[in-house]
């Protein structure tokens, strides 16, 4: 199964866990990407995704969600047709890192994106007949078969 990851998904583990759902979702990445490692799921990242991993101001949470790609079995590059398909989406609002990771994730013919970002997941099942790949909370993957 192939699952990409966004940025939030990556950056999770480092946010505050006082919040009960903050840590089931950071505790949820953490098992996917253990399970990745036993051949479950193959993570999916691209040249978008480490962009934006590396715009992130803080030097402990960007050393700690970049090192985490390294779980990645397959990597997208930058290519016109993503960007393109990116572009696509700006009619439902899907905009910016949001679109770049969607249209990844559809290129590299994932299963899922997974994201802990609420308004990515509610635009995302607003629209799900626009996408070529569903988008699931990681809490959601747990109970995947």
């Amino acid at each position: 199964m192939l699952l990409y990851l966004d940025s939030c998904c990556f950056n999770r583990p480092f946010d505050d866990l006082s919040q009960i759902r903050v840590r089931l979702e950071a505790e949820a990445v953490e098992w996917i990407l253990e399970e990745s490692r036993s051949g479950r799921f193959t993570i999916v990242t691209s040249d978008y995704l480490s962009l934006e991993l590396l715009r992130n101001p803080d030097p402990a949470k960007r050393a700690g969600s970049l090192a985490m790609i390294g779980y990645a079995g397959l990597h997208v590059t930058v290519c016109e047709s993503v960007a393109r398909r990116a572009a696509e989406f700006e009619s439902i609002l899907i905009r910016g890192f949001d679109a770049l990771h969607v249209a990844a994730a559809e290129a590299a013919g994932c299963d899922y994106l997974v994201t802990t970002d609420d308004g990515l997941l509610k635009k995302s099942q607003r629209h799900s007949s626009q996408l070529m790949v569903s988008v699931l909370n990681p809490i959601d993957i747990i109970s995947l078969p």
